[in-house]
């Protein structure tokens, strides 16, 4: 496994301490900079989660045939295969996300790193990944379920989990802690940014990507139908290269904390 250590190497992208709108722009403009290397890892994984997945699904038996001898086979057969079908795609799109984080975290410094590379990497670190998002998603949805307010405050104070363990080898609760300590005296600051970039990601891709999916899709056939099945997987696949987008604001702004 690959760990990034703390480098000397110059950085070309260091939008220290700025604004939100600041380092929004700032990070859209290294995106375009490095939009081919990421899409070479992205658009590739998502298409394969967005269209080959589902479509696995249609293979996968009924796996609850007979255990009740009632309706309730039926629906725990498709409870069954949602959860086959999630922890797949769940599984792939890890491998393209820490991928992503190591191709622009070496952009970032000044270096490159072959994509083939990235994803042997990523496919070595899944394992601890896996367990890392398992802890997190776990630990932040008892907190909702405590009144909402205390999930917020997890997911926020949480929120550099991929980065800890991705970029500074942190595992599970190490790499929780590493980003609770790096967010604590600047909670207001993190929340207020990791609010306005999930603000910009919901709508770029369930109102921007989706409509122009969706309407494409349209114009090749009729809603449900094979052609536009897979016309409306592509372009969303190709819409997820903008989660890029997201890791290089994500990943400035933890560094600037680390620096800070």
């Amino acid at each position: 496994m690959v760990i990034e250590t703390e480098e000397k190497s110059t950085e070309i992208f260091k939008p220290s301490d700025k604004g939100f709108f600041s380092l929004l722009g700032e990070s859209f403009k290294f995106f375009l900079l490095h939009l081919p290397a990421i899409a070479t890892i992205v658009v590739p994984f998502f298409l394969v989660v967005e269209f080959l997945v589902p479509f696995f699904s249609n293979f996968i038996p009924d796996l609850a045939e007979g255990l009740t001898n009632s309706f309730l086979d039926e629906i725990l057969s498709d409870i069954f295969r949602l959860i086959i079908v999630t922890l797949i795609g769940a599984i792939i799109a890890g491998i393209a996300w820490i991928a992503t984080i190591r191709v622009i975290a070496s952009s970032i410094k000044g270096e490159k790193i072959p994509p083939i590379q990235a994803i042997k990497d990523a496919s070595s670190m899944l394992p601890m990944y896996v367990v890392t998002a398992i802890l997190y998603y776990s630990i932040v949805a008892v907190g909702f379920a405590l009144l909402i307010i205390p999930g917020i405050i997890l997911f926020i104070y949480f929120a550099f989990w991929q980065f800890s363990y991705v970029l500074r080898g942190k595992g599970a609760f190490g790499a929780l802690s590493y980003s609770k300590d790096l967010v604590s005296g600047n909670f207001v600051r993190v929340s207020l940014n990791v609010v306005g970039i999930w603000l910009v990601m919901y709508i770029l891709n369930n109102y921007v990507i989706g409509f122009i999916s969706n309407n494409i899709a349209t114009l090749v056939g009729e809603d449900g139908s094979v052609a536009y099945i897979l016309v409306n997987a592509i372009f969303t696949g190709l819409g997820r290269v903008f989660e890029g987008f997201y890791i290089i604001f994500m990943l400035t702004l933890f560094k600037d904390l680390e620096k800070s």
